[in-house]
């Protein structure tokens, strides 16, 4: 009895805005996008600037520890100046809750692309699109951060562009130790993701998603035992090997550059 009255009081101060209801005095809620582990995003129009933003309410269920994940989401992002990353626009507390206001991207994700749209990708498109999500990804090494979260539904694709969101789980880039140490400055710890905050964290989530691309194209064949990737899928040897690394079953890659370079050197001898 009490899980399930723990579950309906969650479900209770969870509960999504209405349409049209504005938030801050501001931004008038158009839909709900999206519901993740901490936070609550609506699609708003921004009444002041006359323009369309995403909105992230720290959700109210988790508390002090959804506060602090959407406050270090701010932190991290606000250091970010990319224009294939969503910036800060603002945040603020109403109503004791906490918001947070991004650029909106008006796309579709990589994850409605597979499963709701039927997209295939090959092997030259996986490869072509990972190397233009790799240049966000260095950008986002380069200002000393790990986004630690690169899944298909935080990747997306606007006609020829590519753009990466949500970085509610990123880390300061330098392992696990000096990860946590830094996060407990900033109260935030008490989520730290199981993976380690490392370049070798994201390529390990790159890795993934360049198989949810392949398997696009995958028929499973009626009756058949489900077996692992590199059983089903008919790569390349130069992609398989990259896979192979970048799934931690190799030699892991010690930098993203390698990774890079390896990927961009396999190009010309992939299947279309």
């Amino acid at each position: 009895m009490y899980k399930y009255l723990k579950s309906f009081l969650q479900a209770w101060a969870d509960y999504p805005l209405e349409k049209g209801s504005f938030i801050g005095k501001r931004y008038r809620i158009i839909a709900q996008i999206g519901v993740g582990s901490y936070g609550i995003t609506y699609r708003c129009m921004d009444e002041q600037e006359q323009q369309i933003v995403a909105v992230k309410q720290a959700k109210p269920s988790k508390k002090g520890i959804g506060q602090k994940m959407l406050a270090w989401e701010r932190e991290v992002i606000s250091q970010l100046e990319h224009p294939f990353i969503p910036a800060c626009r603002d945040y603020f507390s109403e109503n004791r809750s906490y918001w947070l206001v991004t650029d909106y991207v008006e796309g579709k994700t990589l994850e409605d692309l597979i499963f709701a749209d039927s997209r295939t990708f090959g092997e030259q498109d996986t490869v072509m699109w990972t190397l233009a999500l790799m240049e966000r990804v260095q950008y986002v090494h380069s200002k000393g951060f790990v986004h630690l979260d690169i899944r298909i539904p935080n990747v997306i694709m606007r006609g020829e562009d590519l753009y990466l969101i949500d970085f509610g789980l990123a880390a300061p880039n330098g392992g696990n130790d000096t990860a946590a140490r830094q996060q407990t400055q900033t109260g935030f710890n008490s989520v730290t993701p199981s993976k380690p905050a490392t370049i070798q964290g994201d390529l390990f989530d790159i890795g993934h998603l360049m198989l949810f691309m392949l398997y696009s194209r995958f028929s499973p064949t009626s009756g058949a035992v489900e077996g692992s990737w590199m059983e089903e899928l008919e790569l390349s040897p130069q992609l398989e090997l990259i896979l192979i690394r970048l799934l931690g079953e190799g030699v892991p890659y010690q930098s993203t550059s390698e990774f890079v370079s390896e990927l961009a050197a396999s190009l010309p001898g992939l299947r279309s």
